[in-house]
């Protein structure tokens, strides 16, 4: 740390970090260049616009478990807003920079890349462009003015250069290119969070004129009717005269009349303005309102903005009755625009809409210059109850990342009693409230699957079937018409059921069978009939079956008693082949049939909730203009 005095008001200056060269003095404002020993004013540096970020020169952080303090800033302002290019000092003797623009935090540092880049001309939104191997896309254009520095920089800041920049993008790096120079400076970096860095030693709230959840509004009169509006905050770029529509550009102290909004109606949003709730732990406060619609089409969409002054902006979104919560992505998938689907976090996104947004309302206030009948594409791409949407402009590619919220929700957040706008149809990313109630039919479909199938198998081995009798029979073609007595067997209880089974070697032939069950004491009878055929051959060198050679019969509820199982056939004449008969009766076969008929009546359970289930998405996308489109 090296300390001295300024020349030009004696106040004490320090510089922490060796590569600083210039330095603005925090009491006079000069800029002073060190020069050995030697400091040498090169003249007074512009006053910087206020704003209200919580950081200043002094407050210390954490990046990646390396401490830093932040010692010397650079703003600068663009048609969009401001932004801050903080330096900061590593306990190591490194430095990097932080950019906050907008709630976005990005921290990144100088690197030599060793190839061409392409002019700033030839650059376009979502443009690919190859550094070091790695894939980029064009995410932003901007030409940026300096509009001055503080503290210690390592080099001159002139206060009203222009300054042409591009910003790039991969899944998990920021590129900037600064043509300030030639060949361009670039920078790499990584977005973080507020809550990341861990900061210390940041303004006081007094300093910000804060009252909870957002800065004390600043107020003025709109030029064009005189109706009172208020600033909430330094980032805010235009501000919508709720009495006359007009759309006011705010230039630091002073306001410039943009354009008055041609509007034939005036929209009564149903979050008013300055309403403030929490969502995810966070107090917002409802700022800007502006409604948006395809070209030539009436279905316009509403989109409030958001404030808070630790955690930037944050969109609130409702259409057709559904609400999404939307925040800016600090690391947004790299999507080509032909794409229709892709994976994130192990989540697979599908592209549900493309096609142009125009801005049709706005009121309140806004951090860019927005105007009535701007233009953007959008694409959406879903997985429930997510929602990721590109915004490609002429100069900027914008990604933001939604969550579905329950009506009820947003209105118990901002503590709205009006009943709110009345959900229509299936929107894209509205999860399915049928899916959790299948997987609950489907997991008590395969409990009551296992009961049925441990007393299926208890049935089965508990009450066994017995083998009464089994004899294998010759029917002779020499005589066709016989019959077969069994040996004379006894039941000493009721049998539940007696299974007659015939199996033959039956071929290209018929067999009819009677079967009779003889009680020998009663003379009490069961009979039953049956045939059998089969038939077997080749046609056009395809080999064919019909008929069948097994058949069962089954005798319900016989008493105890001696019975002896009378068997006569008649053999058809269709074949000259004798034929085998395995005659078998069993006591009490367990049966399959009911455990099966009871498997398909379940199994319409979890049928008919999964057919509900598809009929909730065959909904959702008719809803999507790519089905529409037949893509």
């Amino acid at each position: 740390m090296k300390q001295a005095h300024c020349p030009s008001c004696g106040a004490p200056v320090v510089f922490r970090s060796a590569t600083s060269l210039y330095v603005v003095c925090e009491f006079c404002r000069s800029t002073l260049l060190r020069s050995g020993e030697e400091m040498r004013n090169l003249g007074r540096m512009a006053d910087l616009l206020d704003d209200v970020t919580q950081l200043q020169i002094g407050s210390e952080g954490v990046f990646r478990d390396r401490h830093f303090a932040i010692i010397g800033r650079i703003q600068l302002q663009y048609d969009a807003g401001i932004w801050n290019e903080w330096h900061l000092l590593f306990d190591d003797g490194r430095s990097a920079w932080l950019s906050e623009a907008a709630g976005e935090y990005i921290v990144s540092g100088q690197v030599n890349v060793n190839q061409p880049l392409p002019a700033f001309e030839t650059l376009r939104p979502e443009m690919p462009v190859t550094l070091d191997g790695r894939v980029f896309r064009v995410t932003d254009l901007k030409t940026a003015r300096c509009i001055a520095g503080q503290g210690e920089l390592p080099f001159k800041v002139d206060a009203g250069y222009d300054v042409d920049t591009a910003d790039l993008r991969s899944a998990d790096r920021f590129v900037t290119l600064d043509y300030s120079e030639t060949p361009p400076l670039v920078f790499v970096g990584h977005p973080v969070t507020f809550a990341d860095l861990r900061l210390a030693n940041l303004r006081p709230t007094e300093a910000l004129g804060a009252s909870q959840p957002s800065t004390t509004a600043r107020a003025f009169n709109c030029p064009h009717c005189a109706a009172p509006l208020q600033l909430h905050s330094a980032a805010i770029q235009t501000v919508a005269c709720d009495s006359c529509g007009s759309l006011i550009g705010v230039e630091n102290e002073n306001f410039r009349l943009l354009q008055h909004a041609q509007q034939a109606l005036r929209v009564i949003p149903w979050l008013p303005l300055g309403s403030r709730g929490t969502i995810e732990g966070i107090a917002w406060e409802v700022i800007g309102f502006m409604q948006r619609q395809p070209p030539e089409e009436n279905a316009a969409w509403s989109e409030y903005l958001l404030f808070n002054p630790s955690d930037g902006f944050a969109w609130l979104i409702e259409e057709q009755g559904h609400w999404n919560f939307a925040r800016a992505m600090a690391k947004p998938p790299s999507v080509g625009q032909q794409q229709s689907e892709f994976t994130r976090d192990g989540e697979k996104f599908k592209r549900f809409s493309s096609g142009q947004a125009t801005v049709s309302y706005v009121v309140g206030q806004f951090y860019w210059r927005v105007a009535v009948d701007d233009v953007c594409r959008v694409d959406e791409y879903v997985c429930p109850p997510r929602l990721l949407v590109r915004e490609v402009s002429a100069t900027e590619t914008h990604w933001s990342e939604a969550e579905y919220l329950q009506p009820e929700a947003v209105a118990a957040a901002f503590g709205v009693t009006i009943q709110p706008p009345v959900r229509r149809g299936v929107y894209a990313n509205q999860p399915n409230p049928l899916v959790n109630g299948r997987q609950r039919i489907c997991h008590f479909f395969w409990i009551l699957v296992g009961v049925a199938t441990l007393l299926q198998l208890l049935f089965l081995f508990t009450f066994a079937a017995q083998s009464v009798l089994k004899k294998s029979l010759v029917i002779s073609a020499a005589n066709p018409e016989s019959s077969w007595t069994s040996p004379e067997f006894v039941l000493k209880s009721r049998a539940r059921s007696l299974l007659v089974s015939h199996h033959t070697d039956l071929r290209n032939n018929w067999l009819s069978l009677t079967t009779l069950l003889v009680e020998k004491n009663t003379g009490q009878s069961y009979v039953g009939n049956q045939e059998l055929g089969r038939y077997e051959g080749v046609d056009d060198g395809e080999f064919w079956i019909e008929g069948q050679r097994s058949e069962q019969m089954v005798f319900q509820s016989v008493p105890p008693g001696t019975y002896q199982l009378v068997v006569e056939y008649e053999l058809g004449k269709e074949n000259s082949q004798s034929v085998v008969d395995v005659v078998e009766l069993e006591r009490n076969p367990m049966g399959w049939s009911n455990y099966l008929l009871l498997l398909v009546f379940l199994a319409c359970f979890p049928l008919f909730a999964l057919w509900r289930q598809k009929a909730f998405e065959s909904r959702r996308w008719s809803a999507s203009s790519l089905d529409r489109a037949g893509n």
